[in-house]
């Protein structure tokens, strides 16, 4: 199928997606808030306006580079929300990342190559700016906001990061009945976390996801899913990704299966098409001290060339924290991973194993653990300290990673 035939394939159904859901547009009640606002004037009057302050130090060791890189970095974030009124409801957030410590980590904007990547430029920027317009069964939202499609895997805000990934788009959420569901984005430009001034701070052109849920089941959903990433600044990672997941939530455990087809769309040089597949299992907290274990698989297929990318997913929740599959390599990775968690004196410990290969050829790349310590000092006040070290066979190199965070809300 040529690329303008597939992309024809795909967003055919995404505008009629999209024609659906207006022709059920239709005025009706407000869908339930906590702060509705009874007359215009009070969208300002009753308008709330939050504090986020989340100091963070850094240390990566990577043997690949002849220096350790130390970041201590600040991210401050003003959140300002109406109320809202009639449906509709405004919210704009500013943020500012500064340096606490020295500049020792290349922020990928300063050229600090000798040292390994500590991804957080300082910058000072409008994260969010957006309206929303909300239904008894929906809600669509245009401007510069926070997409988190699932658990991020595919489209996500890279949270973890000092400066989030934020899409300026049109988004919208529609449910149908109490089995089925849709949620449709368009998005013009990605925000992504190299701060607003570096090379590589946006990726622009046309974006169209879409959802459909189907509830099986009252603890079963079956999911299919369209991404299509026309991008043109960053021609290679234009793809078109068309997939399906399964979901179970029980009592006492959960579970998914997930596979996925990638192609090429647009200007893409690559000539490729490439399968994703994941299977995990959860057991769900029990007993005193609040256990927790799963285990689980991902593939993703590489041919040699080129292989299934996920460039606007939340990364670092995926394949280790040391982040060293953010790019999937052109044979393909296999992780396979296990870990729990546990609650103990009001700390929660968690850590994750993985094991990792290869698509292609079965080559041993390394593997990984993953510590992480969280607590609630009050319920305003958070401490999270994290550890990752990665153990490197026949890909990249022995990196370890060391986090302290503090999180700050008023």
């Amino acid at each position: 199928m040529s690329s303008s035939a597939l992309r024809a394939h795909i967003l055919t159904p995404l505008t009629l997606a999209v024609t659906a859901v207006a022709v059920l547009i239709a005025p009706g009640t407000v869908l339930a808030d906590e702060n509705i606002a009874q007359m215009p004037g009070d969208m300002i009057r009753n308008s709330t306006f939050d504090l986020n302050f989340r100091p963070r130090y850094e240390h990566v060791r990577d043997v690949a580079f002849p220096h350790h890189a130390t970041a201590g970095t600040l991210r401050s974030r003003a959140t300002w929300t109406s109320a809202r009124w009639d449906g509709w409801e405004f919210l704009l957030e500013g943020d500012n990342v500064t340096y606490i410590s020295s500049e020792k980590f290349n922020n990928t904007e300063n050229g600090y190559t000798q040292f390994p990547v500590v991804a957080d430029p300082d910058y000072s920027e409008m994260n969010r700016a957006q309206i929303s317009y909300a239904l008894d069964q929906g809600l669509f939202t245009v401007g510069r906001q926070r997409i988190n499609y699932d658990d991020q895997r595919f489209i996500g805000g890279v949270a973890w990061r000092q400066n989030e990934q934020t899409y300026d788009a049109f988004r919208a959420e529609w449910d149908f009945n109490d089995k089925v569901s849709l949620d449709y984005t368009y998005m013009w430009n990605v925000n992504r976390i190299f701060g607003p001034d570096g090379d590589d701070a946006d990726i622009s052109g046309p974006v169209n996801a879409l959802e459909v849920d189907y509830k099986v089941r009252p603890n079963h959903t079956l999911k299919g899913f369209i991404y299509s990433l026309d991008f043109h600044d960053q021609e290679q990672l234009a793809s078109a990704t068309v997939g399906f997941e399964w979901a179970a939530d029980c009592a006492s455990y959960r579970w998914h299966l997930r596979a996925a087809t990638q192609s090429d769309i647009g200007g893409n040089p690559y000539d490729y098409q490439a399968e994703y597949y994941n299977a995990e299992f959860w057991t769900k907290p029990v007993q005193k001290y609040k256990f927790a274990g799963f285990v689980g698989t991902e593939w993703l297929t590489g041919d040699g060339e080129w292989a299934f990318q996920t460039p606007l997913a939340t990364l670092h929740k995926f394949q280790g924290f040391a982040d060293k599959f953010l790019t999937t390599p052109v044979d393909g990775v296999r992780d396979y991973y296990a870990g729990g968690s546990v609650v103990v004196s009001g700390i929660k410990f968690a850590a994750t194993l993985h094991k990792f290969y290869s698509d292609r050829d079965s080559l041993d790349y390394g593997n990984e653990l993953d510590l992480v310590a969280t607590y609630a000092i009050t319920k305003n006040i958070g401490l999270l300290a994290k550890y990752a070290t990665y153990d490197a066979d026949q890909f990249s190199s022995d990196t370890d990673k060391f986090w302290l965070q503090f999180e700050l809300k008023f």
